[in-house]
């Protein structure tokens, strides 16, 4: 009997604390505390965001690129001829004569020499052999303004080439280059070929480096003139003479077309691609409205990061890439003085931009690439009230420096399929709902 009492009493103690537990004043409800904050992504096409776009040519010029370009029917049959001037060939050398004594000989006998053009391998587009051709010519000239056409291009006077090119040239010399056998083009010189690009009393006298190989686009870093020499206070002794080039520029022909719609960076002069962009208030987006109410306002603190997305498409053959192609973005202040408008600093952290490889724009091309733009997008949600100005609604797409190379990269525009996106990482707040 008094087990039995003992066991309904504890019975009744068990379901005593049970309903105290449910009921407890100091007790939390997990159901009441909201969710954890959702993070979703968001692509905005074209349509919601950007306006107005305006591609423009002429930043920069050939002489700035300070590299030569040799084509022959490369791409859409692009002809580029190198074009520079070359020190003069110091008429002395300090030897060592047959005494051991060094001194300064003046009366130096021309053996012979060669020129040595360096070809950039990686800027370069040949599958073979490249026949190339080095001459001299007498034309006056303006390495800043010549083009294929003309000599003189600068304001208020043009001067025709008497051949378009940069030609006609004396003294030609060849040579084959093949990228197995290193980056140096030799051009081997007797002594009379020597003697007549040493001579001083030409002071429009040019070199002219031109591709008789068809297909082919190379990239020159550096042309040079070596002289062998033997002194006459040891005529035992050959010393080498060094002229460098003291300018070098090229011309070619025909210019890439204006684009149609299309967004373009960078080329020789570069081209800057320049449109506005609009950040709407509030977004609707059905990843969105899953989560939290919509509308919902969209602030600078809820977005985690933004970026342009862009897709790549085929770059005319004759300019694409084949190095890597590094990008910038950059706000513009004053659209209405544009292509002169200044622009403000990148948007991007790194000095060198944002990099992509040359297949995106050839072989892999139809690839997304992003660029971001969060902080700028974040001016816009909420701009600096204390500012003098607004901040601007304007970005610039361009080659991070202007000029690098003849190629160009390319990206379809917004009346395709494949249009610019904006792309916006969002965190909100899940809604909360009272009992």
């Amino acid at each position: 009997m008094i087990r039995n009492r003992t066991a309904a009493f504890l019975g009744l103690v068990v379901l005593g604390s049970a309903a105290c537990k449910e009921v407890s004043p100091t007790g939390v409800d997990q159901t009441l505390l909201p969710d954890e904050p959702v993070t979703v992504e968001v692509r905005l096409p074209w349509s919601e965001w950007g306006s107005n776009l305006a591609v423009f040519g002429g930043f920069g010029t050939t002489d700035e690129l300070g590299l030569g370009i040799v084509a022959h029917a490369y791409g859409d049959s692009l002809e580029a001829h190198t074009l520079l001037t070359l020190q003069n060939v110091p008429t002395s050398a300090t030897v060592r004569d047959t005494t051991g004594t060094q001194r300064t000989d003046t009366l130096l006998q021309v053996l012979g020499g060669r020129i040595i053009a360096v070809v950039d391998t990686v800027g370069s587009a040949a599958d073979g052999p490249v026949s190339l051709e080095i001459g001299m010519f007498g034309q006056t000239w303006d390495p800043p303004t010549a083009t294929w056409d003309l000599a003189v291009d600068s304001l208020g006077h043009e001067e025709p080439w008497e051949e378009p090119g940069a030609g006609p040239v004396f003294n030609a010399v060849t040579t084959v280059w093949e990228r197995s056998q290193g980056d140096s083009a030799v051009f081997q010189l007797d002594s009379a070929q020597v003697a007549a690009w040493s001579d001083t009393t030409s002071a429009n006298q040019g070199t002219r480096l031109v591709a008789l190989t068809g297909g082919v686009r190379l990239q020159v870093r550096n042309v040079l003139l070596q002289v062998d020499a033997r002194p006459s206070s040891n005529p035992d002794t050959t010393v080498v003479l060094v002229a460098n080039r003291l300018q070098m520029t090229f011309v070619y022909t025909p210019s890439a077309p204006a684009p149609d719609d299309e967004l373009r960076a960078g080329g020789t002069p570069s081209w800057r691609s320049v449109f506005d962009v609009t950040v709407p208030q509030s977004l609707s987006e059905p990843k969105l409205c899953a989560a939290v109410t919509c509308p919902l306002e969209l602030t600078a603190q809820r977005v985690n990061y933004a970026s342009l997305v862009l897709r790549t498409r085929r770059t005319t053959p004759s300019f694409a890439p084949t190095d890597t192609v590094n990008l910038d973005v950059r706000p513009v202040f004053d659209r209405s003085t544009l292509p002169k408008s200044p622009l403000g600093t990148s948007l991007l952290t790194t000095s060198i931009g944002k990099r992509f490889a040359a297949d995106l724009f050839t072989d892999e091309a139809d690839s997304e690439i992003e660029i971001p733009i969060t902080q700028f997008v974040r001016s816009l949600l909420s701009p600096d009230t204390t500012a003098a100005l607004p901040p601007p609604h304007t970005l610039a797409l361009l080659s991070t420096f202007e000029p690098v190379s003849i190629a160009f990269a390319s990206f379809y525009g917004p009346a395709t399929l494949d249009a610019p996106v904006l792309k916006l990482v969002i965190t909100a707040g899940r809604s909360v709902e009272l009992p």
